[in-house]
């Protein structure tokens, strides 16, 4: 039978009030009229239709005369945003706005689940619920009476609709059915609202040198664009410590800012250290726009009252070891790209010797890079521009000490003062196919830079000549690369054996040992960059003379999913001044063979099956009895449920820069994926050479679709930590729709007495 009805739809958590002149429309298997009780009752597969809302039910009785609707058997409402609630039965007022439910169980859009023995709503807008739960786990497949993972279990709850809140009384918070926690009262927005004001989960924090702490933010849901988190930190230890953020959102981008500060009540807990102050303050905002679908502008911007305060007080950076704050355009464009930024590096370690300070860093105003490439119309092949211009500023110079041959010595890594440089490097090549498919590759190129510094007086103890100087270079070059790439095919695999090699034509370089370094101090010559036009990492130092490289590399593709690649060559210097055998003021050549005429062999060879191992080694090998200098292994692997990666780093001794002994490291991480929900890592680094652990880490983690637990232990020694050892133990917990809370149960006090040790 199909009717029309005569009320409005259920009013129920989450309800929207429909039309007044909405139409409501019944089926249902049969339709009863009693006028002797007064009532209307539709039997079987009963179904009502109203405003976007659907009402599923065995048996629907409109009582006229007490002006009430009673559903029973299998209730289900479902209503326009999606919420499906479940009842054995449901008492309505005829206007089904107030009413209550029996065995009631709310499912929302956000997979989050109510249940109660009855239900209750008032006003139209708030619904209580009698010996209620709550939950965002679903239920197992296999055994749905399971207990859920984790429950709140209260003796009433109160969803507010206008308010978007809901309130609990007499809490408690069960895992795998089993009563953790007890509150008297709590609340959590709405699962189904995505932004609202109110508490957000708290933090816990026990720490030897801040003491225990309790963090409890609180949301300010001002505006769909914008909003504001105000966060108190109690420590026992350092007092009241505030952060306060901003966060918006425009038309073509967004930014936040954050601002932090504490008076701290023990600040010698930091004695000799930069936190050693009463008051302690931090500024940091990030931002990014979008100009046009070409050009993109932002900042990333850090003020802190000390080097160590963001580092102390776990803002903003995590561990970092430096704070960098920039201003910056970018542009990209089909094969053209502009990078321009005003740039300020702070160090955030902390040197026992006051040796390194943050001043020692200079201000890049400003750093400009251009790169550009396009086929030239008659010529062919690839035209590649760059240009780069680097202005910077520093208060102080940058001085390490190092001791060669026993002796103490001095390297300026940077010089105070003003320094400038404008640089342009252009670049043709072409490759041609010849006879048995051989491949030759012509290039030229030139390079010019237009230096301008003004330093102190530090400049003189570094060997410079002068300290206000204005300075042209002008680098031109030539050079053909060839190879010959040999393919051979067997049965299950093929290879591919390339010998190849280059030679570049320069003439000397110009100004050696004159232009302050600052963009290129690591050189480290290996099989990646043997092949490299200039192996110089930047644009202040130059390479010059006649120089060949030659080598060769094999690739290998077998069945069931193994390749190896592999390429070893050397390096040879034949003519004119090598620029790699000159000693500038940053020793960045000094060790690397490239200031021999003949280089040290360098090789690599990585192998992989599929995704499941993968090792890399590569070595640079003494040109006379090929003892190892330099080596790295690296190893990862996954076998059913365990991975695991290990790294070896060894460095012979480089006298010529202040390292008079071998260097050998060891790390490697582990994980055991126990089942879906459980996981155990673990992580070890340690110092060969030394004989002493560096840090290590172990970790256990159960993690499903309604809830992560963590609990990890780090110990990072002082030699890598800034002369400050460190041990931790966190626990981390977050359930799903209620957010997540962090502890960090031991700090290095505590846990070394509950060690017994201190």
């Amino acid at each position: 039978a199909h009717g029309l009805a005569m009320a409005q739809a259920p009013s129920v958590p989450g309800f929207t009030a429909p039309r007044s002149d909405a139409q409501m429309f019944l089926e249902a298997d049969e339709l009863l009229y009693d006028d002797s009780a007064s009532t209307v009752t539709a039997v079987g597969g009963v179904a009502i239709f109203y405003d976007g809302y659907t009402v599923n039910a065995d048996e629907v009785v409109y009582d006229r005369a007490r002006n009430r609707v009673l559903a029973r058997g299998n209730v289900v409402l479902i209503e326009p945003s999606g919420n499906v609630l479940r009842a054995s039965a449901a008492d309505l007022s005829d206007t089904l706005a107030d009413g209550f439910v029996e065995a009631l169980q709310v499912e929302t859009t956000a997979q989050a689940t109510f249940t109660a023995r009855r239900a209750t709503r008032r006003d139209g807008a708030v619904t209580v619920f009698d010996q209620g739960s709550y939950t965002a786990c679903p239920a197992c497949e296999e055994d749905p009476s399971k207990p859920r993972t984790w429950m709140l279990n209260a003796e009433e709850i109160t969803y507010d609709e206008t308010a978007q809140m809901v309130y609990y009384r007499n809490v408690s918070l069960d895992f795998f059915g089993i009563p953790i926690a007890w509150v008297p009262f709590f609340a959590h927005a709405d699962p189904t609202v995505a932004r609202k004001s109110g508490f957000l989960s708290p933090s816990f924090v026990l720490d030897s040198e801040l003491g225990a702490s309790v963090s409890t933010p609180y949301y300010f849901a001002l505006a769909p664009s914008y909003d504001l988190t105000i966060t108190p930190t109690v420590y026992s230890a350092q007092g009241l410590h505030l952060e306060a953020e901003w966060r918006q959102r425009l038309a073509n981008g967004e930014y936040s800012v954050r601002a932090s500060g504490i008076r701290q009540f023990d600040p010698d807990v930091f004695a000799r250290q930069p936190g050693e102050e009463d008051w302690r303050a931090g500024l940091a905002s990030n931002g990014r726009f979008s100009l046009n679908p070409r050009w993109n502008a932002g900042w990333n911007l850090y003020l802190q009252s000390d080097r160590r305060y963001f580092r102390d007080y776990s803002l903003e950076i995590g561990d970092q070891s430096e704070v960098v704050s920039d201003i910056y355009l970018t542009g990209l464009h089909d094969r053209s790209y502009l990078d321009a930024r005003v740039q300020r590096i702070e160090v955030t370690t902390w040197d026992p010797t006051g040796a390194l300070d943050s001043q020692d860093q200079p201000w890049g105003a400003p750093v400009i890079d251009y790169d550009r490439r396009f086929t030239p119309p008659v010529l062919g092949g690839e035209f590649r521009m760059g240009a780069n211009i680097t202005g910077l500023v520093r208060q102080d110079p940058y001085v390490d000490a190092v001791t060669i041959g026993g002796a103490a010595a001095s390297s300026y890594e940077g010089l105070d003062g003003t320094y400038g440089r404008a640089s342009l490097d252009l670049g043709w090549r072409r490759q041609f196919i010849g006879p048995m498919g051989q491949l030759f590759t012509p290039q030229v190129g030139f390079r010019g830079d237009a230096i301008r510094y003004d330093l102190g007086s530090a400049a003189t103890n570094a060997g410079f000549t002068g300290r206000e100087e204005t300075l042209f270079r002008a680098m031109p070059s030539a050079g053909l690369e060839w190879s010959w790439p040999i393919l051979m095919s067997v049965p299950g695999s093929v290879h591919v054996v390339e010998p190849m090699a280059q030679i570049i034509v320069r003439p000397d370089a110009q100004e050696v040992g004159q232009v302050p370094v600052e963009d290129s101090q690591s050189l480290v010559f290996d099989a990646s960059n043997l092949f490299d036009w200039d192996k110089f990492s930047g644009y202040d130092q130059v390479e010059g003379g006649i120089r060949a490289n030659i080598g060769v590399r094999y690739t290998g593709t077998f069945d069931h999913g193994l390749s190896i690649s592999a390429v070893i060559g050397q390096s040879f210097h034949l003519a004119g001044a090598n620029p790699y055998a000159t000693t500038t003021i940053v020793l960045n050549e000094a060790d690397s063979s490239l200031e021999s005429d003949r280089s040290d062999y360098v090789a690599m060879v990585t192998a992989r099956l599929n995704t499941d191992l993968s090792v890399s080694a590569s070595g640079r090998f003494d040109e006379e009895d090929l003892t190892l200098r330099r080596g790295e292994l690296v190893g990862a692997a996954r076998l059913g449920r365990v991975s695991a990666s290990l790294t070896y780093a060894y460095l012979d001794a480089q006298p010529n820069r202040g390292m008079n002994d071998e260097q050998h490291q060891v790390s490697g991480t582990a994980a055991l994926q126990l089942n879906e929900e459980w996981r155990i890592t673990g992580s070890l680094n340690y110092d060969l050479e030394a004989n002493h652990l560096l840090g290590l880490g172990a970790g256990i983690a159960f993690a499903d679709e309604c809830f992560d637990i963590a609990l990890t232990y780090t110990q990072t020694s002082a030699a890598a930590n800034d002369g400050i050892s460190d041990n931790r133990l966190m626990l981390s917990v977050a359930l799903r729709t209620l957010g997540g809370a962090q502890t960090q149960v031991l700090g290095d006090d505590e846990f070394d007495r509950a060690l017994g040790t201190r």
